[in-house]
């Protein structure tokens, strides 16, 4: 072989590499969003908690859902006459039914006042979470708000390290996100301990596909 047929072998190689690296860069071809039954994920007890018929609760106005998103709405009573209303939402991206569904929304139109809002850190099936406390007031009644957000891989109360993420995955957003907001009424004190304990057996009870769907994949997993 003549160095000019290894020249023309090399370069052609050098060709073939570019082609593939090429290839492998470009975003693999999406279909359109799967709507997930997100209701008939959720468990209908777990631990102390029994499924009941859901009535005066605070729920968003309604919208039409788009493409792969999806709402529920859910409450629970515990042994101990204690009960407790759950909302669901997800959607890819951060869609409408997630925002919509902001509990600082929701209250602050229904007419109530949040008297206070803080966040917490807690375990959710293994994985650390933050949640938002929100004490809220009306005319009639007293509640005690906690959900958490999932934007992406990012739970709320750490945007900065979303975005820092989203930077270094070179992402202009999130995939998808998803709210988990569960209430208590009283009419002296706010019950975020009863609201986390709530939260963190729900979690446990979920199935795998609901916690992937709900709190996203575990790192490692």
């Amino acid at each position: 072989m003549t160095p000019r047929d290894l020249r023309i072998l090399f370069v052609a190689a050098l060709l073939f590499c570019a082609g593939v690296s090429t290839a492998a860069l470009k975003p693999a071809a999406s279909g359109p969003p799967v709507t997930p039954e997100i209701d008939a994920m959720l468990p209908d007890a777990f631990g102390a908690w029994r499924r009941i018929g859901l009535s005066d609760a605070v729920l968003p106005a309604e919208t039409a859902l788009r493409e792969g998103e999806a709402v529920a709405y859910r409450a629970y009573r515990d042994d101990l006459g204690r009960t407790v209303t759950l909302v669901v939402a997800y959607g890819p991206p951060l869609g409408d039914s997630v925002r919509l569904h902001r509990p600082e929304k929701c209250y602050v139109a229904q007419g109530y006042d949040i008297l206070s809002k803080s966040r917490a850190s807690m375990s959710a099936a293994g994985r650390p979470i933050t949640i938002v406390n929100l004490d809220t007031k009306s005319a009639a009644r007293r509640e005690a708000v906690s959900y958490w957000l999932r934007n992406g891989d990012i739970f709320t109360g750490r945007a900065g390290e979303s975005a820092f993420r989203r930077f270094q995955n070179g992402l202009s957003g999130p995939l998808d996100g998803a709210l988990v907001r569960v209430s208590t009424i009283n009419a002296q004190s706010p019950q975020f301990d009863l609201n986390r304990a709530f939260l963190a057996d729900f979690a446990n009870a979920l199935s795998p596909d609901a916690r992937a769907l709900l709190l996203g994949a575990k790192e490692g997993a």
